[in-house]
């Protein structure tokens, strides 16, 4: 008879990024659980970071297509978004008026990983390269080239 091993709770969903309850593996070593508790507590706050996020279906209104559409944009890395679930969530920091900020899709196109809570920390984190700026703080300001370069430049490094 082969021993059974318990799972660790780790990539089973402890907790989603809207903030349901953090389960951790008490089987987990003391450092590794809070490691992974600091991990859900940044994805709960890069989720509601910024305004939060939308529903696919509310992303589609707002950008006048159609679900089928937003999701495809989503898997061909021309939105940021991530997954609960079933369910798509579409960060609303990316877009105004209506529209998605320049420089968005070409910073995903450099990055083309499906590593959404990464990209999501990129966009949303201080980077002293950019003087402790934000990507998005640039893009918010019309600064799209200096943001893709410094994406570039960033992803050429070995940093990503």
């Amino acid at each position: 008879m082969k021993p059974t091993r318990k799972k660790s709770g780790v990539g089973r969903g402890n907790t989603n990024a809207g903030g349901k309850s953090l389960r951790i593996d008490p089987e987990l070593h003391p450092a590794y659980a809070a490691a992974v508790a600091r991990g859900m507590v940044a994805k709960r706050n890069m989720a509601v970071a910024e305004g939060g996020s939308i529903t696919c279906e509310a992303a589609a209104k707002l950008l006048g297509t159609s679900a089928a559409s937003v999701v495809r944009r989503w898997r061909s890395y021309r939105l940021v978004g991530w997954t609960e679930g079933k369910v798509l969530r579409i960060p609303v920091w990316q877009f105004r008026e209506g529209k998605l900020l320049k420089g968005v899709k070409e910073i995903l196109q450099i990055f083309r990983s499906k590593d959404h809570w990464r990209i999501m920390l990129y966009f949303l984190g201080n980077r002293q390269s950019l003087a402790n700026e934000r990507p998005l703080d640039l893009l918010r300001r019309g600064e799209s080239v200096k943001a893709i370069k410094h994406a570039t430049d960033y992803s050429q490094d070995n940093q990503w």
